[in-house]
C-alpha cells in the first residue's frame, strides 16, 4: 500500500521490520528473525495465540528468564520482546532461505494441537535441520515457561535481512511524510523507508483513538503532506473472534480519526488532496455458510474521497464498491499511492517479476460528497 513492491522488498515475512524496530539489534546475511508470539497452550491444544493477550509487564520477565535460562544451552538463538505478546526470535548462521521453514501462524489456528518438538519444519535437508533446532529450542522453553500464562512461544513469518529504497526515491513524493501508529512492523518500514513515526496507542481494541486522531491533525498542522494512520484493533478484535468488539472499533476509528480529518481538510479545501480509508486484507472473511478466520487475499474494498470526484455510490461495504468508478476490476494496491496523487508522474512501482503471481489487487470506489 506504500509503493514497495512486496515480492522485491517483503524479505518473506513481517518479522524483518519488526526487528529494524529493535535498535539494538542487527541481521546479518546468513542470519533468520521470526516473529514468535507468547502464546498459552493447554496440553497440546493452542488455547490463546496472545496468551490471553499479556501485556508488556507481564511479558518482559517471561522473555527474560527465557534468555538467561537458555542462552548458553542455545547459542545463536536470540529471544527480543517487542511488546505485549509480540516477540522477535533471531537465528544467528542459519544459512536458509527463510521460504524453506513450514511455520504455521498462531492466530489461525486456535484449537489446534501441535507437538513442540514438531512445531517447525522444512522443505529441504538444511531447512529440516534448522527446524529441529528451533523444535529443540521450543521445547526448552515451554519447560521453562510451564505454569506460566504464557506457557510457550510460537515462532512464525520467517525472514531475512531486508532493505527498501527511501519512500521519496521510490514515489518521487518530497513532501514530508509520517506514519502514526505503534506497530513496529510499521516501525521498521518507516525507519528504513525513511519516513517519521509517531507511536501513539497501542496493538489492542483499547488503543488511544482519540490520541490517533489528535496526532493526524497536529501532523497537518506541522506542514506533513502524506499522513498514515494505522489502527490495528478492527483486525485484532477479528482474530478473537469477537464480532461486537470488532464493530465498536470501527465505530471509534469513524469518530476519533476519521471524522476529524475529514472535517479538518473540508474546512481548508486548498489544502485538500485526497483521503483513503482501506483494510490491509481481510479477516474472518465469509466464504459460503461460514467465516474463515486466516488472512485472505481477496481484493478488499477501499474508499477514496476529496471532495469533488464523486460517483453513485453511497455505502463503503464489500458489495456497494464493485458499482463504483474502479468497481468493475481489481485495482493493483500498488497503485493506490498513484490515485492519491502521492506518486510522482511516470514513476513506475509496479515490478513483475517471472513465475510470481502479481501482488493482491483492491477495489476501489469514489463516494458522494457526504462520506458515509
Amino acid at each position: 500500500m506504500l509503493g514497495w513492491d512486496p515480492y522485491r522488498y517483503a524479505g518473506h515475512g513481517r518479522s524483518s521490520w519488526e526487528l529494524l524496530a529493535l535498535t539494538d539489534v542487527e541481521l546479518g546475511r546468513a542470519d533468520l528473525v521470526l516473529r514468535a508470539n507468547l502464546v498459552q497452550m493447554t496440553e497440546r491444544r493452542l488455547i490463546s495465540y496472545n496468551a490471553g493477550f499479556i501485556q508488556t509487564g507481564t511479558a518482559v520477565p517471561l522473555v527474560e528468564r527465557v534468555n538467561s535460562m537458555l542462552g548458553r544451552e542455545f547459542p545463536g538463538i536470540e529471544l527480543h520482546h517487542n511488546c505485549d505478546f509480540r516477540n522477535t526470535l533471531v537465528l544467528r548462521d542459519a544459512g536458509i532461505d527463510p521460504a524453506l521453514l513450514v511455520c504455521p501462524e498462531p492466530h489461525d489456528h486456535e484449537g489446534t494441537e501441535f507437538e513442540a518438538g514438531r512445531l517447525i519444519a522444512g522443505r529441504d535437508a538444511g531447512s529440516e535441520a534448522v527446524a529441529a533446532r528451533l523444535n529443540r529450542y521450543l521445547v526448552r522453553v515451554a519447560e521453562v515457561l510451564a505454569g506460566e500464562p504464557a506457557n510457550m512461544i510460537f515462532p512464525w513469518s520467517a525472514s531475512r535481512s531486508v532493505a527498501l529504497p527511501t519512500f521519496r526515491d521510490n514515489t518521487g513524493f518530497t513532501g514530508r511524510c509520517a506514519i502514526v501508529g505503534c506497530m513496529d512492523f510499521l516501525k521498521g518500514i518507516a525507519k528504513a523507508g525513511g519516513i517519521d513515526f509517531f507511536e501513539v496507542g497501542n496493538g489492542r481494541p483499547d488503543t488511544d483513538y482519540a490520541g490517533k486522531g489528535a496526532k493526524v491533525l497536529e501532523l497537518f498542522e506541522a506542514g506533513y503532506s502524506f499522513v498514515v494512520c494505522h489502527i490495528n484493533s478492527p483486525d485484532e478484535a477479528a482474530h478473537m473472534h469477537d464480532r461486537e468488539m470488532k464493530i465498536r472499533c470501527i465505530e471509534a476509528i469513524d469518530r476519533h480519526v476519521l471524522t476529524p480529518a475529514v472535517e479538518y481538510l473540508r474546512s481548508r479545501p486548498e489544502e485538500l488532496g485526497g483521503l483513503m480509508v482501506a483494510p490491509d486484507h481481510y479477516t474472518n472473511l465469509l466464504l459460503g455458510p461460514v467465516r474463515a478466520d486466516a488472512h485472505s487475499v481477496h481484493p478488499v474494498p477501499f474508499v477514496l474521497w476529496n471532495d469533488r470526484d464523486c460517483d453513485g455510490v453511497s455505502r463503503f461495504d464489500e458489495e456497494s464498491v464493485r458499482e463504483g468508478r474502479f468497481g468493475a476490476s481489481p485495482v493493483n494496491h500498488l497503485e493506490l499511492l498513484r490515485l492519491l496523487g502521492v506518486v510522482r508522474p511516470g514513476a513506475r512501482l509496479l515490478s513483475q517479476h517471472e513465475g510470481e503471481p502479481p501482488p493482491g489487487p483492491g477495489l476501489a470506489s469514489w463516494p458522494p460528497r457526504e462520506l458515509r
